[in-house]
C-alpha cells in the first residue's frame, strides 16, 4: 500500500509545488493591495491576518498520504518511526515548551506509540487544543517532577 502512496507522491509533487507557488503569488498580490487598504482601514488588519492564518493552516504543506522512498524501504519497521520521533523531539531546544508531530512521522507506530516514545523524553500531550491524532499531535514539555525527600527512618 505504501508503494502506491509513493507513486502517487511522485505524480502529485509537481502539482503540489505549482499550487504552493500560486498560493505564494496570491498572498503577495493580496498583501500589496492590503497595504493600501489597511493604511486607511487599520482596524481591519488584525482580522485579515487571522483569516490568512486560518486559511493557510487548512492547506497541508505535506499531505499525510505522501510516502518518501525512505518510508517505503522501512515499511513495517517500528524502530524507524521511533528513531524519527526521538530525533525530532531531541532536536527541540529546551526553551521551546511545545512541539508538533505530524502524522507521517508516526505512521509506522500510531499516535499512542508516538506518545510512548515521547514520554521518556519529557513530552506529553498538550491540553491547549483538542487532539487530532489523524493529522498531528501537539506535545508540550512535561512539568518537572520535584524530588520527594526520603522519609526519616523510624527507630
Amino acid at each position: 500500500m505504501l508503494i502506491l502512496c509513493h507513486i502517487g507522491t511522485l505524480i502529485h509533487f509537481p502539482i503540489h509545488v505549482a499550487m504552493w507557488i500560486a498560493v505564494f503569488a496570491l498572498v503577495i498580490a493580496l498583501s500589496l493591495v492590503g497595504e493600501f487598504v489597511f493604511a486607511v482601514l487599520f482596524f481591519l488588519e488584525k482580522p485579515a491576518l487571522e483569516l490568512l492564518d486560518r486559511t493557510l493552516d487548512r492547506i497541508p504543506f505535506r499531505p499525510k498520504w505522501w510516502a518518501t522512498w525512505n518510508e517505503v524501504r522501512h515499511e513495517g519497521d517500528p524502530g524507524f518511526a521511533r528513531a524519527r520521533i526521538e530525533k525530532v523531539l531531541n532536536g527541540q531546544k529546551p526553551e521551546h515548551g511545545s512541539a508538533g508531530l505530524r502524522a507521517y512521522r508516526y505512521r509506522g507506530i500510531g499516535p499512542l506509540g508516538a506518545l510512548e516514545v515521547a514520554a521518556p523524553l519529557g513530552w506529553q500531550l498538550s491540553d491547549d487544543k483538542p487532539a487530532r491524532p489523524r493529522t498531528e499531535l501537539k506535545l508540550r514539555r512535561a512539568p518537572a517532577q520535584k524530588a520527594v525527600p526520603a522519609a526519616a527512618p523510624v527507630a
